[in-house]
């Protein structure tokens, strides 16, 4: 088997991303699996002087290749600076790759223009497919015949790819969803002592959501619950870029039931949770990327995390959990969600069963287990 792993991706390295931690949990993974990692990101003007390993939390046990890019983020429109930088990341992977690598090496990367052109020059190419192609099917019918393998991160997928590509081998395809480092959420600190540290009252019923505050997050439907809710909750939302945290005190600042704390350090967030009478998941059903694309990592964080969960009942959510593990509720139903919150508080033994229960079920999504699963379906394909 191949012992080195060139991992691309094309973001900021590190940033409060979602991806941006998860291309660093999977570059740890696969190094603490023996594998010489290197994780190929863009050279970006804000990210200089920042350690990734420290801002992470992980092992210094990969390296990182900064590549060029053209980063015009700051003059130009979003997409044409994106654009313009995802391309000349790309062609600057091809020709990295090209240099450091050997035909025995494995090219790891959820990013489809990279890959494609080092499938020209390298076989060993392993895509993990986050979103779904719902256009250019033509091109990606090519880019997937030329792929390896391929992960996708729920069954919905697996679904759809054999519908709309049943010429591609399903031998290429893992099934594997995201995951979580229990050890680093299911720490040892009481829901009291826990507040103390993070400056919560001690007197409130506490719900939190960690998390972006994207619109397909549902982070909206949290807010406008707490009509619903007597003034001994707080709803606590930790998390958002500068842009979205502006935008969401502007509309819900105001409310004495709402706090928003802001971005945080992923390290400081396993306090946050613990500190909550109820971790809540209200991702919408009205996004694609919603309902059927995502394999939240948030989730996989509340549940190692010993604190009753209220998710979205969604195709995505519910392959993850189930009635036992969590609260499911109808998505995008301020009304219904508070009900359930409500309900979940009155009950704490109700509550118990689920955090016993989501323990178990997350106890095999750890990211060392994960990875050590890709390996060896990469020795078997």
């Amino acid at each position: 088997m191949a012992k080195k792993l060139f991992l691309i991706f094309h973001g900021r390295f590190p940033s409060e991303k979602a991806a941006s931690l998860f291309t660093a949990k999977n570059a740890e993974a696969f190094a603490d699996n023996d594998m010489e990692v290197t994780v190929v990101v863009p050279h970006r003007k804000n990210i200089k002087s920042t350690d990734p390993f420290s801002f992470y939390d992980v092992k210094k046990n990969f390296e990182v290749k900064y590549v060029p890019t053209i980063d015009l983020f700051d003059i130009l429109p979003n997409k044409i600076a994106f654009w313009m930088s995802f391309i000349i990341f790309s062609i600057s992977s091809f020709f990295y790759i090209k240099k450091a690598s050997n035909k025995e090496d494995v090219v790891y990367s959820n990013e489809y223009l990279p890959l494609f052109l080092i499938s020209f020059i390298r076989l060993n190419c392993f895509f993990e497919m986050h979103d779904f192609p719902e256009s250019k099917l033509w091109f990606f019918s090519d880019f997937l015949s030329r792929m390896r393998w391929i992960l996708v991160h729920n069954r919905w997928k697996l679904t759809e790819i054999s519908k709309k590509f049943p010429d591609i081998s399903r031998k290429k395809f893992i099934y594997e969803p995201n995951a979580v480092d229990i050890k680093a959420f299911d720490i040892d600190i009481s829901k009291e002592d826990a507040r103390k540290k993070v400056k919560l009252p001690e007197d409130k019923k506490i719900v939190i959501y960690t998390g972006h505050l994207y619109n397909w997050k549902g982070v909206d439907t949290l807010a406008q619950a707490t009509d619903f809710l007597g003034d001994e909750y707080l709803i606590v939302f930790v998390g958002g870029t500068e842009k979205d945290i502006k935008i969401f005190k502007n509309k819900y600042g105001s409310s004495k039931k709402i706090f928003i704390v802001g971005q945080k350090p992923h390290r400081e967030i396993p306090l946050w949770q613990k500190a909550s009478d109820v971790l809540v998941l209200p991702n919408t059903a009205k996004e694609a990327i919603s309902a059927y694309y995502t394999s939240p990592m948030k989730l996989f964080e509340y549940m190692a995390s010993g604190r009753p969960i209220v998710a979205s009942d969604i195709l995505s959510i519910r392959e993850i959990v189930d009635e036992r593990s969590a609260v499911l509720v109808t998505p995008d139903e301020p009304k219904a969600l508070a009900l359930a919150i409500n309900n979940l508080i009155k009950i704490p033994k109700k509550g118990d069963e689920i955090v016993l229960q989501a323990l178990k079920d997350v106890s095999n999504h750890t990211w060392d287990a994960r990875a050590l699963r890709i390996l060896n379906f990469i020795v078997k394909v």
